[in-house]
């Protein structure tokens, strides 16, 4: 049996990014439908029970100096700007190289947005509002709830 491939840890982050982080936290807490929830070192972005960013608290995935922004549909014209935007990590999460992860899977929806300095705060607010514009239009998935039907 080949031995699993190592899953890589989170990186701890620095100050500038917990700053910037928490600078998006208070922006994106205003916005109509949004909640936020800590795991994992990180600060989770929902709208309307849909996760569509996660922000570095303590700990980062793959850099240490970026957010994951999640997007459940990306048409042409979104993911021709979104690999435009040299701020944006190649490819998914799904494509980096850390563990053995199902085609299709969650990871395939997650974009990495490197920050590197101050101007790059506005640039995250506008990918926010994209992730949470289409989080918008996603449906909460129904809980995993069995049909019955009557046999008589």
């Amino acid at each position: 049996m080949a031995p699993k491939p190592k899953r890589s840890g989170m990186k701890p982050v620095s100050e500038a990014i917990r700053n910037w982080a928490q600078a998006l936290s208070r922006e994106v807490e205003t916005w109509p439908g949004t909640t936020l929830k800590h795991a994992f070192g990180m600060t989770l972005v929902y709208r309307k029970g849909v996760v569509f960013a996660a922000l570095p608290k303590t700990r980062a995935l793959y850099e240490e100096d970026a957010i994951l922004l999640k997007f459940m549909a990306e048409p042409a014209d979104l993911a021709a700007r979104i690999e435009a935007e040299k701020r944006f990590a190649a490819g998914t999460m799904e494509q980096k190289p850390t563990q053995e992860q199902k085609r299709g899977g969650e990871g395939r929806r997650w974009r990495i947005f490197l920050m590197r300095e101050d101007a790059d705060v506005h640039a995250a607010i506008e990918w926010l509002a994209q992730a949470y514009r289409v989080a918008g239009k996603v449906s909460k998935p129904a809980a995993n709830v069995k049909s019955h039907r009557n046999h008589e």
